[in-house]
C-alpha cells in the first residue's frame, strides 16, 4: 500500500514478504516482525497494529495470546475472544527518542487438555497469523528528510529521467535505478521519461543545486556520480537528515572485504533465539552473493547455548541441520547446555538462494506436564556462529552463479541510447539480488563487437541488437534457430522469421561473467519487456533464472512468458536449420556412426586375422635323382 507524504502508512505482512499466513505451532511459539519507525516519532492516538489471529478450533479455554510492542506487553487475548472475533487491534505506544524500529511480538500459550506433553503429540497446537495483518503508522511530524524518503514501503516507485540523456547523465540514471532497486527490493520501480504520479525520484540536470532535495513524496537528485555515491554511502546516516543537501565531498564507495568468513551477525541474523516446547525451527536464509561467490569447502560453525533438558526425568531434546531440505546432521542435546560444532555444507546442494534450517525437538516426559512446564530456551551466538570457506569455485557459465560473481568493477555496454530502459531494468534485477548496489561504468557502442569489450572490468552487461554483437554465445542470432530435446530430437522452441523474442544469454568472455540482452525479430521492445519482467519483484523471475539462456515473448498484452534453458549440451541443444552443423549431425547419428565404425573395425580385424592366422606351408622335399 502506498505511503502518503503526511498521512498514515499502512504496511501489511504481505508487503513485508509474507506471501502466506504464518502458522505458529507448539505450546509456546513466537512471531517477531519489525518495521522502520519515523524519525520524528509517531502519533500514538492513531497508530496501531491490526492482527488476524485464528486459533486451532480444539484449543482449551486456558490458551492465551500475548502481544508485545518493543518488548512492552500491550494486550492479552483469550482463545475464546479470538474464536468469537479473530481480528484485533493493538495500539502502538509512543516511542522513546531515537527508537528506529517498531517491533511486534506475538507470543501464544497453547493447550488443549492441560497436559502439554499429550497435547503436543496431537499436532493441533497452532495459531494462524493472517498475512492481511498490518501496521498503521501515523508520523508525529511529516517525513521531510532525504533519509526518510527511503523508509516507507511503497507499492510502486518511479524514476523520472529526461528525454535526452548525455552519456554522463545516462550513467548516473542507471546507477540511481540500481540503487533504488537495491534499497526497495520488494517495490516495482518504473523507468519513466517526462513525468509520473505518486512517489518518485526525479533525475535533474548535473548542475542542479542542491544536489539532493526532498519535496514531499518526490526526491530530486542531480545527474552526477557524486550524488549517487552519496546516497549509496550516506543515505542512512545523520548527514542526510535534512530536506536539501549540497555535497562538498563524497566518501569513496569501497567494496566490502569478505575474507573467508561471514558471521550470522554480519549476515543480519543477530542472535537468533527459540523459546517454547515441541518442534521449533530457526531458518537462516542466505545467498551466494552474500558470500562473494560459490565457496569451496563451505562449513557452518555452530555455537549455541540452551537451558538444560533433564534426561533423568524422561525429557528429550534432539537437533537436526537441514540445507535446502536435505538432512545433514543430527544431535542428541539432552542434558547439554551448549552446542559447539562444525557442519560441512556440500557444494552440490548450494543454490543462488539457500535455506539453512536448524530444527529442535523438545519432548517433555509423560506424566509431569500438568500446569506450567518450563519451556526450552535456545540462542545462537551471532558473532561466533559463522560460515567459513577455503576459496571459490571457478565459474561454469550457469545463471545460478549470478549475481554472486558480479564482484569488483563492472562494464555496461549499450548499443543504442533508446535501450537505456532495458539496461536499467536488467541492472536493477541483478542489483536486487546483490549484497550491494551494482554501479558499472557505461559504454556506448560505436561499432559492432566481435571480442570482449570489458577491458579491465571484472564483469559485464551488454544490451545491444543482434547485428551489433558477434560473440561466441549459446545462441547465435544471425539465422533462424531451434532448441532441441536431445532425447527425442524434437524441437521444443522453433523460431520463425516473423516471431518476436527477447533473449538474455550468459557467457564467460575471457573467463569474465557477461550477460547479453538482445532480441530476435524487428522490435527491440520485447527485450525491454523481458528485462522489466525480471526486474519486477512480484514475479520472482530473477530468482528462478537457471541454465545459460532466458527467453521471453509476449503471450498477451500484459503478460510476458519467460523461460530458462540450459544450452550447454547436457539438457538442450541448438540447431540452425539454414546452416550445416556437423556437431549436431554427429550427435544425431552417433549410434549409426558407432555401428559403422564397429563394422569397419571388425572388417579390418578379420582381414588381419586372415593374413596372420594362416597355417604355414610345409616345403616339399627336393626330387631324388
Amino acid at each position: 500500500m502506498p505511503a502518503t507524504a503526511q498521512g498514515e502508512e499502512t504496511i501489511s505482512l504481505q508487503t513485508l514478504g509474507y506471501s502466506r499466513s504464518v502458522v505458529l505451532q507448539g505450546s509456546n511459539p513466537e512471531l517477531n516482525v519489525g518495521i522502520p519507525a519515523p524519525s520524528g516519532g509517531i502519533d500514538p492516538s492513531a497508530s496501531f497494529v491490526q492482527l488476524r489471529l485464528e486459533p486451532s478450533p480444539v484449543l482449551g479455554p486456558g490458551s492465551t495470546v500475548r502481544v508485545l510492542i518493543n518488548q512492552e506487553p500491550m494486550e492479552v487475548f483469550s482463545v475464546g475472544q479470538l474464536q468469537a472475533n479473530p481480528v484485533v487491534q493493538v495500539p502502538i505506544p509512543e516511542l522513546p527518542p531515537g527508537e528506529r524500529f517498531i517491533n511486534l511480538s506475538v507470543q501464544p500459550f497453547l493447550t488443549i487438555s492441560g497436559d502439554i506433553c499429550r497435547d503436543i503429540g496431537t499436532g493441533n497446537l497452532f495459531l494462524t497469523v493472517g498475512r492481511e495483518s498490518f501496521f498503521q503508522v501515523v508520523p508525529r511530524i511529516p517525513d521531510s528528510t532525504v533519509a526518510d524518503f527511503f523508509r516507507p514501503l511503497y507499492s510502486q516507485l518511479s524514476l523520472v529521467v529526461p528525454a535526452n540523456l548525455s552519456p554522463e547523465s545516462a550513467e548516473a540514471a542507471l546507477w540511481l535505478y540500481s540503487l533504488l532497486a537495491h534499497q526497495f527490493p520488494r517495490t516495482p520501480i518504473l523507468w519513466t521519461r517526462g513525468s509520473a504520479s505518486g512517489p518518485q525520484v526525479v533525475l535533474e540536470s548535473p548542475d542542479f543545486s542542491p544536489q539532493l532535495q526532498r519535496q514531499g513524496s518526490t526526491l530530486r537528485v542531480a545527474a552526477r556520480a557524486e550524488a549517487i555515491q552519496a546516497l549509496v554511502a550516506e543515505w542512512e546516516r545523520p548527514g542526510l537528515l535534512s530536506r536539501s543537501i549540497q555535497l562538498s565531498s563524497v566518501p569513496a564507495v569501497e567494496p566490502e572485504s569478505l575474507g573467508n568468513r561471514r558471521s550470522l551477525r554480519q549476515l543480519g541474523f543477530g542472535d537468533p533465539t527459540l523459546r517454547g516446547m515441541g518442534t521449533q525451527s530457526l531458518f537462516l536464509n542466505f545467498d551466494l552473493a552474500q558470500l562473494g561467490g560459490r565457496p569451496q569447502d563451505l562449513a557452518l560453525q555452530l555455537n549455541a547455548v540452551m537451558t538444560p533438558v533433564d534426561g533423568r526425568l524422561g525429557d528429550r531434546l534432539n537437533g537436526q541441520v537441514f540445507l535446502n531440505g536435505i538432512l545433514l546432521k543430527t544431535y542428541d542435546l539432552t542434558g547439554r547446555t551448549q552446542l559447539n560444532d562444525w557442519v560441512a555444507l556440500p557444494s552440490q546442494l548450494l543454490r543462488r538462494a539457500n535455506t539453512l534450517e536448524l530444527r529442535f525437538d523438545h519432548a517433555p516426559s509423560q506424566g509431569s506436564c500438568q500446569g506450567a512446564v518450563a519451556p526450552l530456551t535456545l540462542q545462537l551466538q551471532g558473532d561466533s556462529s559463522a560460515f567459513s570457506w577455503s576459496g571459490y569455485e571457478a565459474p561454469v557459465g550457469e545463471l545460478q552463479e549470478i549475481p554472486a560473481l558480479l564482484q569488483g568493477s563492472g562494464q555496461l555496454v549499450v548499443g543504442d541510447p533508446d535501450l537505456m530502459a532495458s539496461a536499467a531494468y536488467l541492472l536493477g534485477a541483478l542489483s536486487r539480488l546483490s549484497p550491494q548496489p551494482l554501479l558499472p561504468r557505461l559504454q556506448l557502442l560505436s561499432e559492432p563487437i566481435s571480442r570482449s569489450p570489458l577491458g579491465d572490468a571484472s564483469w559485464g552487461l551488454i544490451v545491444a541488437g543482434p547485428e551489433q554483437v558477434e560473440l561466441n554465445t549459446p545462441i547465435r542470432l544471425g539465422s533462424r534457430f531451434e532448441i532441441l530435446n536431445p532425447l527425442n530430437q524434437r524441437a521444443v522452441l522453433a523460431v520463425q522469421p516473423e516471431d518476436e523474442l527477447g533473449l538474455l544469454q550468459y557467457v564467460l568472455l575471457e573467463g569474465k561473467p557477461t550477460l547479453w540482452l538482445s532480441w530476435w525479430g524487428s522490435d527491440p521492445a520485447i527485450a525491454e519487456r523481458l528485462s522489466r519482467s525480471l526486474a519486477d519483484p512480484r514475479t520472482l523471475l530473477a530468482n528462478q533464472m537457471q541454465g545459460n539462456v532466458v527467453t521471453g515473448y509476449a503471450a498477451a498484452p500484459n503478460l510476458t512468458q519467460v523461460q530458462s534453458w540450459d544450452l550447454s549440451g547436457q539438457t538442450y541443444q541448438v540447431r540452425y536449420p539454414d546452416r550445416l552443423d556437423w556437431r549436431l549431425l554427429l550427435w544425431r547419428y552417433r549410434f549409426w556412426l558407432v555401428i559403422l565404425v564397429a563394422l569397419l573395425g571388425a572388417g579390418v580385424a578379420w582381414s588381419l586375422y586372415q593374413r596372420l592366422a594362416q597355417m604355414p606351408q610345409v616345403p616339399s622335399p627336393p626330387p631324388q635323382p
